[in-house]
């Protein structure tokens, strides 16, 4: 007799493209036929629905947030009707679902990727304190050094239950792409968020002569005001604002240059990607990037918030072919190296199945 598929049941802040979306896609199709997913975005965004593909997936919808402790009661009566074998939540938006699965005893495993701009500077009291309540005895998986202290010195979490899992890059999909005569391109791809700090971005690119083109890969809520930044920079004709993508693999073979100018990030998959893509890279010194770069890109990594020293960063690359040369050969093998996806995905697969009930 087949033995039926694990029910898996997913609790997303947003379920929007971001980094976290795509390695869940990426880790339901390495799990396989195997188990059956039901997922659901507390902010009722699910947009990365579109890049599931031969998965047995659900979609369920959000419940109507009444205060912490009614969504926490409306979630463990959500989660009773599922009966999933393991809960798993993602960041402090299904902070109540976690709670939820405590206090039925579910098998859990929480993820922690990273901080919105109001958590971005300095931890907030009220929501370590829930963290240290409802994630004490769960699994905790974190994708950077940064993250692992602050789980120990502002959540009190314990350290054998913190798993530091780095994400990982397909390297078939996101490969070197034939180099290109045209105009020089520098290019990004992120959410249009205040923490991805487009409009630094922007202000660095306008102290640039000649002005390179900029392409901005993603949407989001800030879309006009960037949009209109670049206008009252000069920039208007310049940058190519591209909107969402549902897959980005395509978008970094125009790229000269990829630019992060994050103000806050801890293991940027974008960053990954355009690794894997052979490009040269102009970063914020934010979250692991510094790490996981390699040596040669050291002096490319810049102060958050500083548009010369951005602007300085890519006038030196944009002006030099052999040097992005260089530089994106040494992103690529710093990829292969470390970061190919189906070993860290397999890292992941281990934790959930060593905390499935036995069968």
């Amino acid at each position: 007799m087949t033995a039926a598929p694990r029910r898996f049941v997913h609790v997303f802040a947003t379920f929007g493209a971001g980094g976290p979306q795509v390695r869940t896609v990426q880790l339901l199709a390495q799990l396989g036929p195997r188990y059956h997913h039901v997922v659901m975005a507390m902010d009722g965004r699910t947009e990365a629905a579109e890049m599931l593909r031969n998965v047995a997936c659900e979609i369920a919808p959000p419940p109507r947030r009444r205060g912490f402790l009614a969504t926490v009661s409306s979630q463990a009566a959500w989660l009773r009707e599922q009966r999933p074998d393991l809960v798993l939540t993602y960041n402090w938006g299904a902070i109540e679902t976690a709670a939820a699965a405590r206090r039925l005893g579910l098998p859990r495993v929480h993820h922690e990727d990273g901080f919105g701009p109001e958590e971005a500077k300095r931890p907030l009291r009220r929501r370590s304190w829930v963290r240290t309540i409802v994630l004490r005895a769960a699994p905790v998986i974190v994708p950077s050094a940064v993250l692992v202290r602050i789980a120990a010195k502002h959540w009190r979490l314990l350290e054998d239950r913190v798993f530091l899992l780095p994400n990982g890059v397909d390297l078939q999909r996101f490969r070197p792409a034939a180099a290109s005569d045209g105009a020089l391109v520098v290019g990004t791809v992120g959410g249009l968020r205040a923490e991805k700090d487009h409009e630094t971005l922007l202000e660095a690119v306008s102290r640039l002569v000649p002005l390179p083109r900029v392409r901005i890969v993603g949407g989001g809520v800030l879309d006009g005001t960037l949009r209109a930044r670049a206008a009252s920079l000069g920039l208007a004709d310049a940058v190519d604002f591209a909107g969402p993508v549902a897959d980005t693999a395509p978008s970094y073979a125009g790229f000269s240059v990829f630019a992060l100018s994050s103000r806050t990030e801890q293991m940027p998959i974008a960053l990954l990607e355009a690794m894997a893509c052979g490009l040269p890279v102009v970063a914020t010194d934010v979250g692991d990037v510094r790490a996981m770069l390699p040596p040669e890109q050291a002096e490319f990594v810049v102060p958050a918030g500083d548009p010369d020293a951005l602007a300085a960063a890519l006038r030196r690359q944009l002006q030099d072919a052999a040097l992005r040369a260089r530089l994106g050969a040494a992103n690529r093998r710093q990829v292969e190296a470390k970061y190919e996806a189906s070993a860290c995905l397999d890292r992941f697969v281990r934790v959930y199945e060593s905390l499935l009930p036995r069968s």
